[in-house]
């Protein structure tokens, strides 16, 4: 057993005692409910509680909230009636031997009173590559003294909850990371211009916290290591950033990397595991409280590696433990096997930060959203229950199934388990795409699931197995457009190109601009290929996530894909293709033409079985064509209601 004794090992911050070193990070998922804890919320960080963690973090607004999403998206300690509810959420936590911090975060929106208008305040108003949502404005000074004074009463409020911190948000761009930074902060009055001035607003929030909510009271501080903007500040001024921090009383260091407007890569799937490592491993250097390092950390034994080795004291995770809220027990107890490991997709991120709305669905945990509001109960008859395809899909469907008690069994017509994603996981960047499968095998063969590969799934056969429930998870098959010369011997499938099936020429016209075209095209860039990307909507990669979608567009640009929207092809020759864009007629040559238009649901077998078995059910994308986080997602519902 791999025993992660550095990991595992209590820290104490303040007087806060932590079993371990696993903190889950603030992440405003919209599950309060007018400002206070809802069911779902509370069900979310219950089971992250019971699951292991040393210490766990939610956000909470310091300023009034108004009624509608804003009441749903985070905690509001700007009101004392909400006292009550947040202390049965603090004892319900401690209940497990969890301290709880409740952080105090403002990104870009601000309210002066209950009622009043939300609005973009910054220390300057600056051009910035971000598109702003509403018209920002300088803040006033007068206006300063309110803020400093809203976190303060805010702090009282927490710690009058029960909560063990409190600890505020001044990293990625928000409006305290901008009065830090000299890129952001123009003021010529006492809060700008020298290092001294740009950290007065944030040192006055810390006197104004200590006097409000005591000394004894653990302050805690999260910020970017690295802005990552030009003009902003680097690794070496965060560290003097910590070392004054620290002099003013905070008791831990949380770092951030970036802003999100910075462009670069920070938390996408391009970012090596444990990257942004080195910068906490600085600035602990300068500094004497324990300082954590974020992002890009979902490798236990990467973690408790980088506790043995000093470079930092504590490691925070979101996605680690949205996906698997039982990470810290199953890696303490050397089940490193059964952890559902993250696939940084970045699909949470989307939703929880860039959408504006409750965060729904995790890749590759389906007990994320609504589902929070009910358990998984054991079933109340057993069935034997025959699965029909080993994609995702039926091994969500196969796991769920036996978990609840029924006896299953899974047909796979190939030599493997996995569907598509053996082909997904050939573009650079995607092996992590490996741990679902990972994950699903090993709770199939742990819960006695019978796997039969190479086995046909015949309506015949189905039929005469005589299950008490069939569930058909056949999948999907590449659309092949109508298109004259598809027939050519210059034309090839994209899946046939990822799975090494097809030879392609050295100059490449890749129909279809979404993200398997994309995919395919970052694939074939290691081959040493021209290519060009040909699409008929106006702009290239639209069902790729908010997160990815610039890396990759930019990363095909750079590296000298020539990206063609709005045209559709209406020929496909031994030259290349024709197309019309806007009107007229436009010719990409190619040596090869690689389709990748999408792909449309394998129906076959369920309307074969339709009335000749008891019950059957659909699932994945033999009923549409989706992500994996909505295959696994009905894949579960389905099982958990057989």
């Amino acid at each position: 057993m791999t025993e992660l004794k550095h990991l595992f090992s209590p820290l104490r911050v303040g007087s806060m005692e932590l079993k371990n070193r696993i903190v889950l990070l603030p992440t405003a998922l919209g599950y309060a409910q007018d400002g206070v804890p809802s069911k779902r919320l509370t069900t979310y960080l219950e089971e992250r509680a019971r699951g292991g963690v040393g210490c766990m973090e939610t956000p909470c607004s310091f300023f009034p909230a108004s009624e509608g999403i804003e009441g749903t998206f985070m905690l509001d300690a700007s009101d004392r009636d909400h006292i009550p509810a947040f202390r049965k959420l603090t004892d319900l936590i401690h209940s497990y031997g969890v301290p709880i911090v409740g952080q105090l975060i403002t990104l870009m929106g601000w309210r002066r009173e209950k009622g009043g208008p939300y609005e973009l305040v910054y220390p300057s108003v600056t051009a910035m590559r971000r598109r702003e949502f509403l018209p920002p404005r300088e803040i006033t000074v007068e206006e300063i003294g309110l803020f400093v004074r809203q976190h303060g009463d805010a702090a009282k409020i927490l710690r009058e909850s029960g909560f063990d911190a409190v600890e505020v948000m001044g990293g990625v761009g928000a409006v305290l990371s901008r009065f830090m930074s000299p890129l952001a902060n123009l003021r010529t009055d006492d809060y700008g211009g020298s290092f001294e001035k740009r950290m007065r607003l944030p040192l006055e929030i810390i006197a104004e916290i200590k006097k409000k909510a005591g000394e004894d009271f653990p302050l805690l501080w999260r910020y970017s290591g690295h802005e990552f903007m030009e003009g902003g500040f680097d690794v070496e001024e965060a560290g003097e950033i910590g070392r004054c921090l620290e002099k003013a009383g905070v008791k831990w260091l949380n770092l951030q990397v970036g802003w999100h407007d910075s462009p670069i890569p920070l938390i996408t799937k391009e970012v090596p595991q444990g990257h942004w490592v080195y910068i906490a491993e600085r600035i602990k250097k300068k500094i004497s409280i324990p300082v954590m390092t974020t992002y890009r950390i979902t490798d236990p034994v990467m973690a408790d590696r980088i506790v043995a080795e000093g470079r930092a004291d504590l490691i925070g995770m979101a996605r680690a433990l949205f996906c698997d809220p039982e990470f810290p027990n199953k890696a303490k107890e050397g089940r490193l096997d059964e952890i559902n490991r993250c696939i940084c997709c970045c699909r949470c991120v989307d939703q929880a930060v860039g959408g504006g709305k409750p965060f729904e669905i995790c890749s590759v945990n389906p007990r994320i959203g609504p589902e929070l509001d009910t358990p998984l109960e054991p079933a109340a008859r057993k069935k034997r229950i025959l699965v029909v395809g080993g994609g995702v899909a039926g091994m969500e469907a196969a796991r769920v199934a036996a978990l609840r008690g029924h006896q299953v069994t899974l047909w796979e017509r190939s030599d493997r388990l996995g569907g598509l994603l053996d082909w997904a996981m050939v573009p650079p960047n995607k092996t992590e795409l490996r741990y679902v499968l990972d994950y699903l095998g090993n709770q199939l063969r742990r819960l006695g699931v019978d796997v039969r590969v190479l086995k046909e799934a015949t309506a015949e056969a189905v039929i005469m197995e005589k299950p008490g429930a069939v569930v058909v998870a056949t999948g999907s098959h590449p659309i092949v457009p109508l298109i004259p010369g598809i027939e050519g011997p210059n034309v090839v499938l994209a899946l046939d190109v990822l799975a090494g099936k097809a030879d392609v020429g050295q100059r490449v016209v890749i129909v279809g601009g979404g993200k398997i075209g994309c995919e395919t095209a970052q694939h074939l860039l290691t081959k040493g290929k021209t290519i060009t990307i040909v699409e008929m909507l106006a702009k290239i990669g639209v069902d790729i996530g908010a997160s990815e979608r610039f890396i990759t567009v930019n990363g095909l640009r750079q590296a000298g894909v020539a990206l063609e929207p709005n045209a559709k092809v209406v020929e496909i020759t031994p030259e290349g293709v024709k197309t019309l864009r806007e009107g007229s007629e436009v010719t990409f040559e190619g040596d090869t033409v690689v389709i990748s238009v999408g792909m449309e649901a394998t129906k076959d077998l369920e309307k074969a079985l339709r009335g000749k078995v008891d019950e059957i059910y659909a699932v994945g994308d033999c009923v549409e064509p989706k992500r994996i986080g909505d295959a696994i997602k009905a894949a579960y519902l389905t099982a958990r209601d057989i």
